[in-house]
């Protein structure tokens, strides 16, 4: 029997463009000013799960919005997240003060000045690429605005956390 590989050198798997977002701001305050920018509307679609090599399950939420005139999806994500504990450990009683120091997690450690990614898809998305970074890198509650390459992300664990 043949077996398969994904090759995630091949440029077919990453059909997207990507934007890092430094910020201090919250992400329902990235969110606010990213609609009011560009005119969407994004709300919360999914959680990429993501397993930690030691076994711990970290959600990163996605908040995505399809612009059906122009035909891109837009997905905005954070690049750090916080430890999700099992369902063994919600049953015990909530101590604010005991316990383990909350565990956090990166999507891309490598991009550890990034807080969050803007991911565009879509047929068109050539076509407004320029006009969509221009835009958000006016935004003065962004710190840093950046488009990034594929062939620059040097970590294929990395690479792999964006094909969802």
């Amino acid at each position: 029997m043949a077996t398969y590989n994904l090759d995630i050198n091949a440029e077919e798997h990453f059909d997207f463009d990507l934007f890092s977002i430094t910020c201090n701001e919250s992400i329902y305050r990235i969110i606010h000013e990213l609609n009011s920018d560009l005119n969407i509307d994004l709300q919360l679609n999914d959680l990429l799960d993501y397993t930690h090599k030691a076994g711990e399950d970290f959600y990163f939420p996605v908040y995505s919005f399809l612009h059906e005139e122009l035909n891109i999806e837009f997905n905005l994500l954070q690049n750090q997240t916080s430890f999700q504990p099992s369902v063994k450990r919600k049953q015990q009683p909530l101590d604010l003060f005991g316990g383990e120091v909350e565990q956090t997690t990166r999507l891309m450690p490598e991009l550890d000045k990034t807080d969050y990614f803007l991911l565009i898809k879509g047929d068109n998305r050539y076509l407004h690429n320029h006009t969509i970074l221009e835009t958000i890198q006016q935004n003065a509650n962004f710190i840093a605005v950046h488009e990034l390459f594929i062939e620059d992300i040097k970590d294929k664990k990395s690479r792999t956390n964006l094909l969802f």
